[in-house]
């Protein structure tokens, strides 16, 4: 084995990863665009009972592989929508409420009570699902991922160990 060995070997493990991101790319979109978009409605929300990080964490996305999609409305007791300028929300259902809104300052919050009806959209691994399935897939691709810096090294070695076992053995001959 040689130096020049090297580089079929080389371009195999970079094809191989090439192969492999381009694929959990595009499974990745699959997955999204199969997913089915569910609706979830959170009832009476205390809004200032989430100081002092003024959060809440939308009651569904405790459900498997979780995403948000969008907030849809955030209505108070006396029904007036609180626009989104008052809170911000993360792929993971987290709302952040604004300091002005839970601590009251705000007209939306004070002018009715502390509690508000969220409704939101969302997507989630449901059982037996094509998503599921996909995301399955993408898991255990993803775990195989971890193995090709492993299979580097090995091969990596392999070469060297050719180099130095090939250097002894020309020298023994001369």
């Amino acid at each position: 084995m040689e130096l020049r060995d090297l580089s079929s070997a080389v371009v195999v493990v970079l094809l191989v990863g090439l192969v492999l991101g381009i694929g959990i790319y595009v499974m990745d979109e699959v997955r999204t665009n199969v997913a089915t978009e569910y609706t979830g409605n959170d009832n009476l929300v205390n809004i200032t009972a989430t100081s002092p990080t003024n959060t809440t964490t939308l009651s569904d996305a405790s459900k498997d592989d979780y995403k948000l999609v969008t907030v849809d409305s955030v209505i108070n007791e006396s029904g007036d929508a609180i626009p989104t300028t008052n809170y911000s929300s993360t792929d993971a259902g987290v709302i952040t409420w604004t300091k002005d809104l839970v601590a009251g300052n705000a007209y939306y919050n004070a002018t009715a009570g502390d509690t508000v009806n969220i409704t939101s959209t969302f997507t989630y691994d449901a059982a037996n699902s094509p998503e599921e399935g996909i995301n399955d897939s993408l898991e255990a691709l993803g775990d195989f991922s971890g193995w090709i810096a492993v299979i580097v090294v090995v091969i990596a070695a392999a070469v060297v160990m050719g180099i130095v076992l090939r250097s002894f053995g020309e020298d023994a001959r001369a």
